[in-house]
């Protein structure tokens, strides 16, 4: 008996943990094929148990999202060395415990539709795939849904390129949304093999049509993702990584960051470069020239409007003191740049600080000294919408300005995944300049051209490619997804099933 009761809290407790580890793991990973796919099988297996979807979801984000942590120590913004460890431990437990009630709700929903596992598994085959992609089509919407609040960073839809780049191929038609989906149904294949083999089923017709769709499906992402060998319209653009780390940003001199500067301009015109771009943040609210400017240069920086600061990306042209024009950032981090007013009893420096509002949501960004850019500032590569929308009204190229300050070099890999994604969805090269790290050039493609290296000051000279054609997602977006997603619950939900949120038998494994 002992045995039994120990074998029973290992597979829902343990393995849905181990589950969840891998799955977070495999965020933005190269070994996403080996780690990605059985996590997603151990979610399908133990969705018969309540505290195991949590359990998988609470791990997940705890693994994918730990660099949470590395927001202490806060002492530089006035909270003390404790507060700064609370704060930091509780954000990452609260992120965590937030995925977890997501990832429960699901398997509520789960078992709401086809009561447990069993009773799919005596449906005809396409039963079972109106289910599942009801269900993996939910989980996608669902995503899709929190890329629109400032509440989300990254989750499955955008952790299959640094894995599998050729079926990420597929974001050109479906987006980073539909490569949810067939992740999910990918996952549930892996489940379907491991049931089959475990009773004793045939497993030629299972293995052989699944392997069949996956080499469909890598096989047009791959020719989707080819090069436009017409498209040779290269932008030479000055980047600097600057390395200055964030608390002591506010301490910089206008004077001494001006003669940098306007080296950096002087080394750009040397290479024929059309723009200098600085990272996000590097200059202060109360900068200007002390002079002029020598040469086109777009700088993130922070700028007051009506008593308000505000999250910029600031545009000097040739000649000018102050910047003429400017495009603010609209996604702010919550408690990191969007801070409560509860907040302020426990930092005095934040009280004085306030946080920053909110600039106009659209993410096109159309000046007369430079292409049609699509502007992401940090946080807002996450918005695929606010970025398709932007190449759908005329951008050129897809522009990044970061500071992932002080945060460790894992985020470092999930920004990249998320840019890489917006470049596959749009077909638009991606340039990106971070204050430590990642500055990138990526390709339409999503292959990464240039990379320097993190925690380091760089000058670096990139020739992104400039395009002006439209994929089938930049034009129609989620719009397929929503409505196939609509359809289906007419199809589950017409006949409603008898068995509703029917509990699986205590004796019945998922393993």
């Amino acid at each position: 008996m002992l045995r039994i009761f120990l074998n029973r809290r290992f597979e829902k407790y343990f393995l849905p943990c181990l589950g969840g580890m891998l799955g977070g793991l495999s965020i933005s990973s190269q070994y996403w094929l080996m780690l990605m796919p059985f996590s997603l099988a151990i979610l399908w297996a133990f969705s018969n148990y309540k505290i195991a979807n949590f359990i998988w979801g609470f791990t997940f984000v705890a693994i994918s999202h730990y660099w949470l942590i590395h927001l202490h120590p806060l002492t530089w913004m006035g909270f003390g060395w404790v507060s700064s460890l609370l704060f930091a431990v509780f954000a990452w437990i609260g992120c965590s415990a937030f995925g977890g009630t997501l990832v429960f709700l699901w398997g509520l929903i789960l078992r709401i539709c086809i009561g447990n596992l069993d009773n799919l598994f005596s449906k005809t085959i396409i039963q079972i795939a109106l289910k599942v992609l009801f269900l993996s089509s939910l989980w996608a919407i669902g995503e899709l849904i929190l890329t629109q609040t400032p509440f989300f960073w990254i989750g499955i839809s955008d952790s299959l390129v640094s894995g599998d780049l050729y079926l990420a191929g597929l974001a050109r038609w479906i987006g980073a949304s539909g490569l949810c989906v067939l992740q999910l149904i990918f996952g549930f294949w892996y489940y379907f093999i491991f049931y089959n083999f475990k009773n004793k089923k045939n497993l030629f017709n299972c293995i052989f049509y699944g392997l069949l769709l996956n080499l469909i499906f890598h096989l047009l992402g791959y020719f989707l993702i080819l090069p436009d060998v017409e498209n040779d319209s290269r932008y030479p653009i000055a980047i600097w990584q600057s390395n200055i780390p964030t608390r002591e940003k506010i301490f910089q001199d206008n004077q001494k960051l001006t003669e940098d500067i306007f080296s950096l301009q002087n080394k750009a015109q040397e290479f024929n470069a059309k723009l200098l771009i600085l990272p996000e943040g590097t200059l202060r609210s109360n900068f200007s020239f002390i002079g002029k400017s020598k040469m086109n240069t777009l700088a993130g920086g922070f700028r007051f409007a009506s008593n308000n600061l505000r999250n910029s990306l600031l545009a000097f042209s040739k000649g000018d003191q102050y910047y003429s024009s400017f495009l603010d950032k609209y996604r702010l981090v919550p408690l990191g740049e969007k801070i409560p007013n509860f907040i302020s009893r426990f930092s005095n420096a934040v009280a004085t600080f306030g946080g920053l509002e909110s600039g106009q949501r659209s993410r096109l960004f159309q000046w007369t000294e430079s292409p049609n850019l699509a502007l992401a500032i940090c946080y807002e590569i996450v918005d695929g919408i606010g970025i398709k929308e932007a190449v759908k009204n005329g951008a050129e190229l897809i522009l990044s300005i970061a500071n992932l300050d002080p945060y460790p070099e894992t985020i470092h890999s999930q920004f990249l995944a998320l840019a890489r994604m917006r470049s596959i969805e749009n077909a638009r090269d991606t340039v990106i300049v971070a204050n430590t790290g990642p500055s990138a050039l990526i390709r339409a493609d999503g292959r990464i051209s240039e990379l320097i290296a993190p925690n380091m000051e760089q000058f670096e000279i990139f020739y992104p490619l400039l395009a002006t054609k439209q994929t089938f997602f930049s034009n129609f977006g989620n719009l397929p997804l929503i409505l196939i997603f609509i359809f289906l619950i007419y199809l589950n939900f017409m006949n409603y099933p008898e068995d509703l949120i029917k509990p699986p038998p205590s004796n019945i494994s998922p393993l």
